[in-house]
């Protein structure tokens, strides 16, 4: 495989969430790259070339996070609809003072030439003093989109939600709120509590009978004038409602028909501990269903989805650190081998020994172990740099992201300080390293969203607005990597 184009988002459009989304056959292109940047710009590009086909502004908001000023325009990955040629993105704006009240947006683009059909503002009904963002992925099933909000760097006060909108007129049909007015343990009575933000990388997951499945983060805990203001009250515990839980919502949203919090603390550290993956639904052979959920703390579950309130069947922690952040990816699962597949970040305390890496996990809830474990790439607690990209699972092969240092070999071993990204390759069945134990590609700054496969193309997408079209298509000559000559700091968004 090797690289045969390069591009840089124009304008510094960087720090953003987004995995390219291929639109096939359309505008008179094989395919067309779809991704988002934080200024509030979509950009189609050229799948064969990089070219740039179109640019659509659609928004972006000012945020204050950790003292330093932001915008946060497309926070989260597209979703195509290939039977109308559509795409859908979400976007985020206010008047462009940090922090004041952001409206969050589903829009309706033509993945053709980018044209803005339609926009449906899923937040209508602010409260005073309510802070959301959207910087997750969109997810389509059938005639509805669904969408997660959730903080701006936990700044009080936010609600996080599920909205449904439904495709035909772009109108808002329901929305599910996680911690809001919502009763459960330990508060029984209901509540205006703020927090419970929904931002897993994949957005929410749809099983076989429709039903909504998501991931949960922390309900808001923040005290004293830095805390949630009226109408909103302070809670002490940040499993609250529905707080840091797994759950499995009817297709309308109005039911709550399975709900677990697994119970965790990691390290020395309890709180802010968001479940902020995407639950990944498995089938395994002669299995009930499955899940997968991971939090940004280095934590797995894996679930039986037919008693969720029974707990997690197995549980793996995948880091050892007392920072909040330091495994933000999302695990994998190919049906091809029947096993999960999960990023681990540093020492495992007790689950694995021996990495950082990758292991595979069998999935079916009743037998959960690990198959291989493989070594690789720098630890994420001595980096200081999260493994923060979603694994993904294609034709035998496994992708994954880590922190780089880039060595005179184009391996991840220098000693500077300063790390980028690269995205390794691995046989599925057995955990080997390929192309010659060395990444696939290594990048400028470091990569939070998975790649995009399809057939003999590879497409990786950086924090820091790079976006690369690998091959293994002959006809298509090698370039050398550019970027990773000139190199530059850029910032990165701390994530609720």
């Amino acid at each position: 495989m090797h690289l045969a184009w390069e591009l840089n988002l124009p304008g510094g459009d960087y720090n953003t969430q987004t995995q390219p989304i291929l639109a096939t056959n359309q505008g008179g292109h094989a395919g067309i790259l779809i991704v988002g940047g934080s200024l509030g710009n979509v950009y189609g590009y050229d799948a064969l070339s990089g070219a740039q086909v179109w640019s659509t502004p659609v928004g972006s908001a000012t945020i204050s996070c950790g003292g330093s000023m932001y915008q946060m325009g497309v926070g989260g990955s597209a979703v195509y609809d290939s039977s109308s040629g559509d795409v859908y993105v979400t976007s985020n704006s206010n008047s462009g003072t940090a922090n004041a009240q952001t409206q969050l947006y589903v829009n309706q683009l033509t993945a053709a030439n980018g044209s803005l059909l339609q926009q449906v503002n899923f937040t209508p009904n602010l409260l005073t003093g309510e802070l959301n963002l959207t910087h997750t992925s969109l997810t389509l099933s059938g005639p509805t989109l669904y969408v997660g909000s959730s903080s701006s760097c936990d700044v009080s006060s936010w609600r996080g939600r599920i909205a449904a909108i439904s495709k035909s007129g772009m109108t808002l049909s329901n929305t599910f709120y996680t911690a809001w007015n919502q009763g459960q343990a330990p508060s029984p009575a209901a509540t205006p509590l703020s927090g419970g933000g929904v931002w897993g990388w994949g957005g929410v997951s749809i099983d076989p009978g429709g039903n909504v499945w998501t991931a949960v983060g922390n309900v808001d805990t923040n005290s004293g004038s830095s805390g949630p203001q009226a109408p909103f009250v302070q809670d002490s515990t940040e499993y609250d409602a529905f707080g840091e839980h797994v759950l499995q919502l009817s297709s309308n949203l109005s039911t709550e028909m399975q709900y677990n919090y697994p119970g965790f603390t990691f390290s020395s550290t309890s709180s802010d501990l968001d479940i902020s993956g995407t639950p990944v639904l498995a089938q395994p052979l002669g299995c009930d269903g499955a899940l997968a959920v991971q939090g940004k703390s280095g934590f797995l579950y894996l679930y039986d989805t037919s008693n969720i309130s029974s707990g997690p069947a197995a549980h793996y922690e995948f880091t050892s650190s007392s920072y909040h952040d330091p495994n933000m990816g999302n695990p994998g699962y190919s049906p091809l081998t029947g096993l999960y597949y999960a990023s681990v970040g540093s020492d495992a305390m007790g689950s694995v020994t021996s990495l950082p890496g990758m292991v595979a996990i069998k999935a079916c809830p009743a037998s959960t172990s690990i198959i291989w474990s493989t070594q690789f790439g720098p630890d994420s607690l001595v980096a200081g740099a999260p493994r923060s990209m979603p694994t993904v699972t294609a034709g035998g092969v496994v992708f994954v992201g880590t922190p780089c240092e880039r060595d005179s070999s184009g391996g991840c071993t220098g000693t500077s300080g300063t790390y980028g990204g690269a995205v390794w390759a691995l046989n599925a069945s057995s955990g080997a390293l390929l192309n010659g134990g060395q990444p696939l590609i290594t990048t400028p700054s470091p990569i939070r969203m998975g790649p995009v496969v399809d057939g003999d193309w590879v497409y990786v997408y950086d924090n820091g607005g790079y976006l690369f079209g690998l091959t293994i298509d002959p006809h298509y000559p090698a370039i050398p990597n550019s970027f990773l000559r000139r190199r530059v700091l850029q910032h990165t968004i701390r994530w609720p």
